[in-house]
């Protein structure tokens, strides 16, 4: 062991063990232990989770997975991506606010460029599921609401042979509650809370479940209604062109006249609202004790108002404030129809899955801080050639994102009773995502520029000529079709020993075709300047991406309430095309990403003590990370974004989680992730990538989650009490240098307190006691240097029912 390697283990075992004597002393502190308490009303209890894609105990199933089941949901009052990602250390993620977030698990990314408005990018890294159905989407991961849901699971490493691709760091699912043939049953929630700084956030939200035919047919539905109330401030300002633009820079130009514009029309204290609705409607058919059929239609809508960032330069004290000069607002809507058959016939478990789905994304964002750097914008908003004259910098992008997918997967189990089991099946994907981006340079129309044409002979989803203002737009079709076979074997090679192995192999086909046009000065179908991506990669695209991975796993049930485990397990995430490739030269932007890799060493454990009364889970692991996909927005080797592979990364750490029901009424619960990553190769030929020995983007060396939740009657009321602290460490956003930025440590306290009666619930909380100012992201891409905060303090009510 090297002397770095030691010191870092010692520090990491030094964290723990401060970690576990601050919950120690914690619990000593707390109600003692009565010699009179029965240890069996003190048992916790057990978890279902369907992690092996068998329904199995958690503390059973040789991998590491963390849940939130039902009750915590409700606890802890988890709503959206947000709320549950931040409740498990390991995970992290990155983006611009709802909906336009990636995930990220023990490190195991590099991150996308620093591109605030282009969806142009890798697949994720961490898949997410609804039920059986994969809603991954790479830059604009879908944020579903989570109403009557069963339980979320956060499986940790590779899951590749059982989840497939964008499952290479791990996979998120969504459990939902299934409708319940054996009787009616209703519930709701009604929520209002009041942000420091900012605007009132309310929800309403309620499930029916109906049993159209008693323990035969059943329909269940979810409906919601949740507004996040704003808490950031569009101030007033004034932009103009600046000098320092590469391009009046580079020649020493001073125009005689530069339009100074302001941002009147759209000042508006707490303007970054978001407004979630939807329902969720599904229907269960029984035909007899083994096969049954279920069917499911989830619809959602997310309005986007403002934007989701603050730029410290212009904010002061507890005011998050920033300057907007055009429309920021984007309507985000989610269609998903899935159905599922499943049953027993000759001794297997069958199971069939479908589902399709299609999602919109249109919406305006502020551009306007590109007029600073953009090397071509004096062009297109100044007179030309001699630049005397630059109009209005104010800048818009129109974006239009859409998906439509296909997938289906049929799958068998053998009887789990039996000493050799084998899971398996076939899973299809057809996905096309089709993206389109105007850029609107409103003064581009007095300095002579034209409407703007499609590039004849270039795929166009959109073949109109654009509107007088759209000087630039990218226009691109994004396909990509897989067929996988996928199955595990295990085998008790004693009673308490299980051996499994497991294997993927894929076939999957991508491609890209479309244009980035440039506008002109001329008029007329002539005006076709710009990239002709379909020219470009002729020849390249499609292409196919044909490999196996594989997963080993030993577990060894040493008692009744211990399991230790050890486990290999590889992963991946799809390549991709760069729109504006020029060759495979070690100077030239690829035309082709390759995929990266992971290969996943890991040992667990999970045990429970003191009559189960106490759970002790945790892994140590180790990641090697190859050939990590990386977005570059490099104006020194092309005014257009790219992706490249650059380079290999280690990561490894230590997973902890623990939960002590106390006493009768006190339950204590924490979880913490350690983590150590560094960058370790980098090819000779690329500049602006971070040196050697750098922690990768978004993984924190420490993060933590403690908690206590305290209930006891008292008068025919349950009355309770509850306290979550979370902790999150240093992280840096990307690997491109000079988009680098460190974020700050920072601790979030929630406290709530309580009263139930029979149905009902009433529940007073506050988040973020402290008004502690979390860092989730930052960047200047566009030169405006802008910090994702999280909320600040929120104080609330909730009242609930269950019927």
């Amino acid at each position: 062991m090297t002397k770095a390697l030691e010191h870092k283990t010692r520090t990491m075992v030094r964290g723990w063990l401060a970690s576990v004597s601050m919950i120690a002393l914690g619990a000593s502190l707390g109600t003692p232990v009565s010699a009179q308490e029965e240890p069996s009303a003190r048992r916790l209890d057990e978890i279902t989770v369907t992690a092996t894609r068998r329904a199995e105990s958690q503390q059973a199933v040789a991998v590491t997975v963390q849940t939130l089941g039902e009750e915590a949901l409700e606890n802890l009052r988890v709503a959206s991506f947000d709320d549950y990602v931040a409740l498990v250390p390991g995970v992290n993620a990155s983006g611009q606010g709802p909906g336009k977030n990636d995930v990220f698990i023990r490190g195991i990314t590099p991150s996308p460029g620093a591109v605030r408005v282009a969806a142009l990018g890798s697949e994720p890294s961490v898949a997410l599921y609804l039920d059986e159905t994969p809603i991954s989407t790479g830059a604009r991961n879908i944020d579903l609401y989570a109403v009557d849901l069963g339980r979320i699971e956060v499986l940790k490493g590779p899951q590749g042979t059982l989840f497939g691709a964008s499952s290479q760091a791990g996979t998120i699912r969504l459990i939902t509650n299934k409708p319940d043939p054996s009787g009616f049953a209703a519930g709701g929630v009604a929520e209002a809370a009041s942000t420091r700084g900012g605007d009132i956030s309310t929800t309403i939200e309620g499930y029916i479940n109906i049993p159209v035919i008693e323990d035969r047919f059943a329909v269940r539905v979810a409906a919601y209604n949740a507004v996040e109330g704003g808490f950031i401030d569009n101030v007033p300002g004034t932009r103009q062109i600046a000098l320092s633009n590469p391009t009046l820079a580079a020649f020493g130009i001073v125009p005689g006249t530069r339009v100074e514009s302001d941002n009147a029309d759209f000042v508006e204290d707490d303007f970054n609202e978001a407004t979630y609705q939807g329902f969720r409607a599904s229907a269960l058919y029984q035909f007899n004790d083994d096969w049954q059929a279920q069917v499911q239609h989830t619809s959602q809508t997310l309005e986007i108002e403002g934007i989701f960032e603050f730029e410290p330069d212009i904010s002061e004290g507890d005011d998050l404030n920033v300057q907007a000069f055009s429309p920021d607002v984007g309507d985000d809507e989610v269609q998903l129809t899935s159905w599922t058959v499943e049953g027993r016939a000759a001794g297997l478990d069958l199971i069939y899955n479908g589902s399709y789905s299609e999602r919109t994304f249109d919406g305006f964002a502020d551009y306007t801080g590109y007029a600073a750097v953009g090397p071509f914008i004096p062009y297109y908003i100044c007179d030309y050639p001699t630049f005397s004259f630059c109009g209005s910098p104010v800048l818009t992008t129109q974006s239009f994102f859409e998906t439509e997918r296909l997938t289906q997967e049929a799958r068998f189990a053998t009887d789990d009773s039996r000493r050799w089991r084998v899971i398996g099946g076939v899973f299809y994907d057809d996905l096309d995502t089709t993206e389109r981006t105007d850029y609107i340079y409103p003064a581009s129309i007095e300095v002579g520029f034209q409407p703007n044409f499609p590039i004849p002979d270039a795929f166009a989803s959109n073949p109109d000529v654009r509107a007088p203002g759209i000087t630039f737009f990218n226009d691109f079709l994004r396909t990509r079709e897989e067929f996988s076979v996928f199955g595990e074997f295990s085998f008790d090679i004693l009673d308490n020993l299980t051996a499994t192995i497991g294997a993927r192999n894929y076939d999957i086909e991508i491609g890209l075709t479309g244009q980035s046009s440039f506008g002109q000065r001329f008029p007329g179908p002539e005006a076709d300047a710009g990239n002709n991506v379909d020219e470009i990669l002729a020849g390249q695209t499609p292409t196919t991406l044909s490999d196996t991975i594989y997963k080993a796993n030993l577990s060894w049930q040493v008692t009744e309430d211990a399991l230790l485990y050890a486990t290999y397990s590889e992963g991946f995430r799809g390549g991709g095309f760069n729109r504006n490739g020029t060759g495979d030269g070690p100077n030239d932007i690829p035309f082709f990403f390759d995929t990266d890799d992971v290969l996943n060493y890991e040992i667990g454990w999970k045990t429970e003590w003191m009559n189960n009364t106490v759970r002790l889970n945790g892994a140590a692991f180790f990641v090697d990370f190859t050939d990590l996909q990386q977005g570059v927005l490099d104006f020194t080797i092309s005014n257009l974004a790219f992706f490249d592979n650059v380079g290999s990364a280690e990561s490894m750490g230590l997973e902890l989680e623990a939960e002590w029901a106390a006493t009768n009424e006190l339950t204590l619960f924490g979880s913490a992730t350690f983590l150590d990553s560094e960058l370790t190769e980098v090819p000779d030929t690329l500049v602006n990538i971070a040196p050697l020995g750098s922690e990768l983007p978004f993984s924190p060396k420490l993060q933590t989650v403690a908690g206590a939740r305290y209930e006891r009657d008292w008068r025919g009321y349950t009355v309770f009490g509850q306290g979550v602290l979370q902790y999150t460490d240093v992280r840096f956003t990307t690997l491109q240098l000079d988009a680098r930025e460190r974020l700050d440590p920072y601790n979030n306290l929630d406290l709530s307190a309580g009263v139930a009666r029979d149905q009902w619930r009433a529940t007073l909380f506050v988040d973020n006691v402290g008004d502690s100012l979390g860092e989730i992201t930052a960047g200047a891409p566009d030169d405006v240097f802008r910090v994702v905060p999280t909320r600040p303090r929120t104080v609330g009510i909730r009242l609930g029912f269950d019927y």
